[in-house]
């Protein structure tokens, strides 16, 4: 699954910057986590999904409905953290009156160490012996149903050119805007997965096609693709395409 839409990829955020040595080969020089809060914003959050008060579909649009200003200039784990206080306050897990208080006494160095005597689990705690099985079990979204898919590989498509979802205006969806109203071609057929435009507002899995779809960069960058030939390839769900016309 592409993740340049959740980086950069819009008009006007400018390139995502790649590191390549001196044989312009691409390289992975930065650590998996910069900051050590990075490690603990992810562990939070995934700490928190396995209470299952929700879903990965809700947690994606919580962080795409942060106030535009907080989007824009939060980096990318004060968007999961800002979206995960706004989870667990909106399902009651926590309230704004227990959370203003366990900030106030972190700033003031007052937080009182418990006990692990006294602490009562719950019983959905991610226990910290588990983490590394459950983690690897991951959260397949393929689900096997009888939907034949529409497209066949070679086909060419076009994008929607707008929002695809259609239940929820300005809902969630997967479709990057970068890539709305683009040509492609169909690269791969991945099975019926959970879609998550219905998914990330409470709707059901709704489990559609999934396709892997290969675009040109210039067809998606126009000049200003770095080399013009260099192909993109996207997994999109069915409703997000239509037959290009011969």
């Amino acid at each position: 699954m592409s993740r340049l839409h959740d980086m950069g990829g819009r008009f006007g955020d400018g390139p995502i910057s790649i590191p390549r040595d001196n044989d312009n080969e691409i390289t992975k020089s930065e650590p998996t986590f910069k900051y050590e809060w990075h490690a603990k914003a992810w562990a939070i959050t995934l700490a928190a999904g396995a209470l299952g008060e929700w879903n990965l579909d809700v947690s994606r649009h919580y962080r795409e409905c942060l106030p535009p200003k907080d989007y824009i200039n939060f980096s990318y784990y004060e968007k999961w953290l800002a979206a995960l206080t706004n989870l667990l306050i909106d399902k009651k897990l926590i309230s704004l009156t227990e959370l203003k208080e366990y900030v106030s006494a972190a700033e003031n160095g007052t937080i009182k160490k418990i006990s692990d005597n006294n602490i009562k689990l719950d019983q959905r705690t991610w226990l910290a012996k588990d983490v590394q099985k459950t983690l690897g079990w991951g959260g397949p979204s393929i689900r096997e149903i009888n939907i034949s898919p529409v497209f066949n590989i070679g086909d060419k498509v076009i994008t929607q050119n707008y929002s695809p979802n259609k239940d929820v205006n300005g809902g969630h969806t997967r479709l990057p805007k970068y890539a709305m109203g683009r040509v492609g071609v169909i690269h791969s057929y991945k099975n019926n997965h959970v879609f998550p435009d219905k998914n990330a507002h409470g709707l059901g899995e709704n489990p559609l096609p999934l396709y892997t779809v290969e675009f040109k960069s210039s067809e998606l960058w126009g000049e200003l693709a770095e080399n013009q030939n260099d192909s993109i390839l996207l997994d999109l769900w069915e409703p997000y395409l239509n037959r290009f016309p011969n």
